[in-house]
Order: C-alpha cells, then sequence, then structure tokens
C-alpha cells in the first residue's frame, strides 16, 4: 500500500509542480498543427493576465511610474495553428518551454499575429511563421517601457515581423526594446521601431527573393536603432532579371541609426546599409538633429550595376555621420546623394551647418575602382577634420520607379507598404 502511494505521489509530482504555469496545453491547445489552437491561447493569456500584480508606490513614498510582477504563458514543443489575433497586456511574457514551438499564421492574409498592449512583456524562445504582422507593441506612450525578444525565429512575415506602433493620439512609445540571439529569414520586411531605443544584437537577417521588399527591412521613424554583431545577408541579388528589386535596402532612418561590428551583404553582392531621411537641427538648442554612426562593420553594400549602389543614400543632410574602421568595401561609393537633396539649401542654414558634422576615417575600400570609398565632393563643407575619404564625382543615379520582381505582380502577398509616418 505504502509503495503504491509513493509510486503515484512520484508521478503526480511533475504535474503539481507545474499547476501553477500557465502552460498553453492546460487550456485546450493541441500544438498538432492541425487542430485551431486560437481560443486555447487566448485563454491561457487571459487567466495569466489575472495574476498580473502592478504597484505605484512603496509605503507613502511618491507615486513612480507602473512597476509590478508578470506571469509567463509557455508553449511545449509542438505547432500551434492561429487563425485570429491573439491579444496580449502588459507584464504577460510569451515562452517556449523545452525547445521552440512554431506558431503558425492561418488567418486572413496580412493578420496581426500577437498584438501586445505593451509595458513590461518578454517573448522568447519561439519561432513565428506568416501573418502580416507577427508581433505588434503598442501603448499610449507609457513611460519605462521594456521589451525583450530573445532566441526567436520570424519567417514569412508578409507586412513586417517586428512592430512598434504608437498608440492613438501620442507620436511614439517611451520604450527600450532589445532583439537578441534571433532569426529573421524570408520577411518582406523585419522590424519598425516607435520608440527611444531599438536594439538588434547578435542576429541574423536573411533577405530572400521573392519576399524581399522593394523598400527596407528595418524602418526606424523615431529614437535610436542599433545593431551590435549582426549578420545580414541578402540571398538571391541578381544584376538583372525577374528577381532583381531595384531598391531594396536594409535601413530607412528619420532620427539616428548605429551599427557595431555587423555585417551588410557580402558574398558578391549586397544592397545599401542605410537611406536617410533624417535632417539637420531646424530649431534651437540646434541639438536634436539626425545621424548615422557605422564602425568596424563589413559593408558590401551594392554591385556597380545597381542604380542605389552605395553605403549611404541621403535624402537629407544628418546632423551627424561617421564611418570608422569598416572593411571590405567594394567599389561602390561611401555617399551618394539623392537627386531630390538640394544640398546648397542646407549650406545656406548658417545655424545648422555650424553643428553639422560628418567623419569618414580609417576604412578599406577598393582604391582600385573608380568609386570605390567616393564621397560626393558638394558635401565636402561638412567635413571637420580627421577624414582621409576620396572626393569626386559620384553620380546620382534615378531610382527606377517601380520593380520587376515577382512582389510588384502579387499585390494580395505584398500589399503594404510601411513608410515615414505610420
Amino acid at each position: 500500500m505504502k509503495k503504491t502511494a509513493i509510486l503515484f505521489l512520484l508521478s503526480a509530482l511533475p504535474l503539481l509542480l507545474g499547476a501553477g504555469e500557465f502552460n498553453v496545453r492546460k487550456f485546450g491547445a493541441k500544438g498538432d498543427g492541425k487542430t485551431d489552437d486560437t481560443q486555447a491561447v487566448q485563454a491561457a493569456i487571459d487567466a495569466a493576465a489575472k495574476k498580473v500584480k502592478v504597484r505605484r508606490n512603496f509605503r507613502g513614498s511618491p507615486k513612480s511610474s507602473y512597476y509590478g510582477s508578470g506571469v509567463t504563458v509557455t508553449f511545449p514543443a509542438g505547432t500551434y495553428k492561429i487563425t485570429g489575433t491573439i491579444k496580449v497586456g502588459p507584464y504577460t511574457n510569451l515562452a517556449g518551454k523545452d525547445a521552440c514551438p512554431f506558431i503558425e499564421w492561418h488567418g486572413e492574409k496580412n493578420g496581426i499575429m500577437f498584438d501586445i498592449s505593451t509595458h513590461r512583456n518578454r517573448v522568447e524562445s519561439l519561432i513565428f511563421i506568416g501573418g502580416g504582422v507577427q508581433l505588434q507593441f503598442s501603448n499610449r506612450n507609457v513611460d519605462k517601457t521594456l521589451i525583450f525578444i530573445r532566441d526567436c525565429q520570424f519567417l514569412y512575415a508578409q507586412e513586417i515581423a517586428v512592430k512598434l506602433k504608437p498608440g492613438k493620439g501620442v507620436s511614439h512609445l517611451s520604450s527600450q526594446a532589445v532583439v537578441e540571439k534571433c532569426l529573421f529569414s524570408k520577411n518582406y520586411r523585419c522590424a519598425q521601431n516607435y520608440g527611444d531605443l531599438f536594439v538588434v544584437r547578435d542576429t541574423w537577417v536573411d533577405l530572400a527573393q521573392p519576399y524581399m521588399a522593394d523598400g527596407a527591412a528595418f524602418i526606424n521613424p523615431y529614437g535610436t536603432m542599433k545593431f551590435e554583431f549582426c549578420c545580414l545577408t541578402p540571398s538571391a541579388n541578381p544584376d538583372k532579371g525577374p528577381l532583381y528589386y531595384h531598391n531594396a535596402r536594409w535601413v530607412d532612418n528619420y532620427a539616428r541609426f548605429e551599427a557595431e561590428g555587423t555585417r551588410f551583404g557580402g558574398e558578391g553582392g549586397g544592397i545599401p546599409a542605410v537611406y536617410n531621411f533624417s535632417g539637420p537641427p531646424l530649431r534651437h538648442p540646434y541639438s536634436s538633429y539626425g545621424r548615422i554612426s557605422i564602425t568596424n562593420c563589413l559593408l558590401a553594400c551594392g554591385q556597380l550595376k545597381r542604380e542605389n549602389a552605395g553605403v549611404i543614400r541621403l535624402f537629407d543632410i544628418p546632423g551627424s555621420l561617421v564611418l570608422e574602421n569598416n572593411y571590405s568595401s567594394s567599389g561602390h561609393p561611401f555617399i551618394v546623394c539623392d537627386p531630390s537633396l538640394d544640398v546648397e539649401k542646407v549650406k545656406s542654414d548658417r545655424k545648422a551647418m555650424a553643428v553639422i558634422k560628418f567623419r569618414i576615417a580609417n576604412n578599406v575600400y577598393n582604391a582600385n575602382s573608380a568609386l570605390g570609398g567616393m564621397v560626393p565632393t558638394q558635401l565636402k563643407e561638412f567635413f571637420k577634420s580627421g577624414s582621409d575619404c576620396r572626393f569626386g564625382e559620384v553620380p546620382a543615379r534615378e531610382i527606377p520607379k517601380d520593380i520587376t520582381g515577382p512582389a510588384a505582380k502579387n499585390k494580395a502577398l505584398f500589399p503594404t507598404r510601411v513608410g515615414k509616418g505610420e
């Protein structure tokens, strides 16, 4: 009798220890790739949300912004079929358990997989496949918002894999977001930042035809976006033909962009690192302005046959531009001025000119190429001292307005363009 009781307790122990865990299987999810698990996953998240504890002060001290105790919803190994948007609240975390389970979208095209009303949220060890937006984070500018995404994989997002979106009536999120040890592969776009700081580190990004956008893989309309030790590789980048994209690039920058120890392209091809739309300071105190800093990076940023070859394409003049200690830049220029840019108008603003500082130094490039490492002569006045780049005539070739790849022919697959102001 005692032996039977002991065996029963031992067999029940794992269940007892996991009784407080919000495992989606306990709420009816099958994870078999056939059953619609949407409602079960939502039920687990709703139950977890009831256990969130939030405070604003401590023993009569002045009120703080919200702080609290979060709850984690776990997904055991399997394939979870999702057909509708799952709502997630602040302090509710999502994590794979003992493996990286697949979460597949089977709903309407361009649907949002997880819509997260964010404040402090973690997403870990999950594989997202399909859908329009896989993770959307939004709030009404709640102070001290923290978002951490670790050890995840994002594949086949038809609009954008990770999207920060300001809530109604606000311009941005007061947030710090960190994406690390992740994989982005075969997505139309990868991530959009609308917070104070968005860091992508130790991450591999693969752009592959026909999923590559006729646009940027990463969009930074606000705040600072930074890449640290990432590997960015565009696959299938021919000079011409049905899989040729005129206008693909890694980043659209409307504010501040930094990269350290990152690989931009390679293996016989590449696309530009940055299209810059951020400008010089416009008003007192003349300290808030666009910025680009790329250091210790591999810069394989386009074949010369491509209309947009070059490391940085300027649509406006940032207040600060730094390219230092980079390597493997071949025959393309460091900077290309888009034909729409009026450089002389910027030069006529004395207060802006007083704070604009460019520096390009100690980079390795193909000195035998006519355009290798070149900077347009018209930008020479923006360089203060210590630069060793070559100045010369850099053709400002117009970018074709249309594309020749499958995305142009299949609007149902790629109907959405994320751009300035969205």
